[in-house]
């Protein structure tokens, strides 16, 4: 018997989540051995999201009941990031390679600029109307990736490190509310386009992730460090649906049905930089 692909999803969630928490109490209870010793690190600062996507219509311009709609500027999407949060556990195999197991919790939401569009009737002799796809901001719930890398951080008073490894990232919550307006008359078609995942079941991304660490000590274990650090993983697949917030007229009704028809789909990448500092301890 197949089993449904949400439940798969959240069967490997559970199982990567556990592996973590293995992780780090395996990484606790080596402190006792031989190693040369754990290191806790916090941090926090800001993020770079990395997506951008140009929407364009699929098969010329769109055309419905003698009207055409000529495409005259494209929308778009574009991350936008916020503030993001980290911790770390490093086991120090041996001086300073180490494997590294860490958390991050970052913030990046969804700007959506409008399209420009000519909205023309065909054959006859009516005067052309603009039409456009307001913009909007959409708020992701945050990302939290969890992270297994390999690390090397030099010795001394001033070190800079490096680690790298695989990433695993459950699939955001997307959603983006541009309006399609008639902007000449000063009319508003009560219609919302969302961008919504075209597998019903709940997906989980794995990615790369690297970074670069300068750390400067401080007094006995402890540290100042400064990180930039960059995730990478497979794109979103998503759908347009119109959701209808008001009565339709036939016209109206079929100039939503040719733009969800005929608009490119969003692929909406969660990779993004970070840029933080914060503070670690070594014993």
């Amino acid at each position: 018997m197949r089993v449904p692909p949400q439940y798969r999803g959240e069967k490997m969630e559970k199982r990567v989540r556990c592996g973590w928490v293995i992780g780090l109490a395996v990484v606790g209870n080596a402190a006792s051995g031989e190693a040369s010793g754990i290191e806790i690190a916090v941090y926090t600062g800001p993020t770079i999201a990395t997506y951008k996507q140009t929407l364009a219509f699929g098969g010329g311009s769109p055309q419905f009941q003698f009207r055409r709609v000529t495409v005259d500027e494209s929308p778009s999407l574009e991350g936008d990031g916020g503030i993001s949060l980290g911790i770390g556990a490093t086991f120090f195999l041996s001086g300073p390679f180490g494997v590294e197991a860490r958390m991050d919790s970052v913030d990046v939401d969804l700007q959506s600029s409008g399209g420009d569009y000519t909205l023309e009737t065909i054959g006859f002799d009516f005067p052309a109307r603009s039409v456009s796809l307001g913009a909007g901001e959409t708020n992701l719930r945050r990302v939290r990736p969890l992270s297994a890398n390999l690390r090397f951080q030099s010795q001394g008073r001033l070190g800079i490190g490096i680690s790298a490894g695989v990433s695993y990232v459950s699939d955001p919550d997307l959603e983006t509310d541009p309006t399609v307006t008639v902007t000449n008359s000063g009319a508003s078609i009560p219609v919302s386009f969302v961008a919504t995942s075209t597998n019903s079941g709940r997906k989980s991304h794995l990615g790369f992730n690297a970074g670069i660490t300068l750390q400067i000590k401080i007094a006995g274990g402890f540290a100042i460090v400064a990180e930039g650090r960059g995730f990478s993983f497979r794109r979103s697949e998503l759908k347009w649906e119109a959701r209808q917030t008001g009565s339709l007229s036939e016209a109206e009704r079929a100039l939503v049905d040719a733009v969800a028809a005929q608009l490119g789909l969003p692929e909406f990448s969660p990779g993004f930089w970070t840029a933080r500092a914060g503070v670690a301890f070594r014993f």
